[in-house]
């Protein structure tokens, strides 16, 4: 609550693995994991009622395992109702991580549906993306951004379905499934009122 005069109220949080984040529609809709210190998701229907009424501001704070610690920040942040899908609105980046969430016309996340591994809202055509990167998410065809991908220790192979931020430094080189992909050491998400002075 000290970070630039405070006023956050925190919508996820990993920080060690101890959460599972590969869960169902009905569970991303009312949150779980552990309020106090540990991992969660605070929830869809929370986020939507957070983001209705005002403009709000997200925060996101990444750390890898190298101890580079990098943000993006957002302008423009709402989620929508569960009839509308939990639609995700985000804009106005500014920051040092990169804009993965407006990555590109191929992989944007705004004005996308959430997506579990039991209900597919994404436009890729092959399949469900939250099945394919165990977890829920506001995917694209897939996506360029993923916070609640699994949690690896360091680095992984295989499919990406860890922690993911596309604009992270050298990411890009991690191009094909044999390649070494790094994850997060942490990762939280928070919003503000736009605005908002202590």
């Amino acid at each position: 609550m000290e970070l630039q005069g405070g006023g956050w109220t925190l919508l996820q949080r990993r920080l060690d693995g101890s959460v599972s984040f590969n869960r169902t529609w009905a569970e991303y809709r009312s949150g779980f994991g552990q309020l106090r210190g540990g991992e969660f998701w605070l929830g869809n229907t929370m986020i939507h009622l957070l983001t209705r009424d005002r403009d709000m501001v997200l925060r996101v704070e990444l750390e890898d395992f190298d101890g580079v610690r990098e943000h993006a920040e957002y302008a423009q942040f709402r989620v929508a109702s569960e009839r509308l899908r939990y639609r995700l609105t985000v804009g106005g980046y500014s920051g040092t991580a990169g804009d993965a969430l407006r990555f590109s016309g191929s992989y944007d996340h705004n004005q996308r549906p959430f997506t579990t591994p039991d209900r597919d809202n994404d436009r890729y055509p092959s399949g469900n993306c939250g099945a394919y990167y165990s977890s829920g998410w506001w995917f694209d065809a897939c996506m360029a951004a993923n916070l609640n991908g699994r949690y690896y220790v360091g680095t992984y192979r295989g499919v990406r379905d860890g922690i993911f931020w596309g604009t992270w430094p050298n990411i890009s080189s991690e191009l094909y499934p044999s390649s070494d992909r790094r994850s997060f050491k942490s990762v939280r998400m928070m919003i503000r009122p736009k605005g908002f002075t202590p």
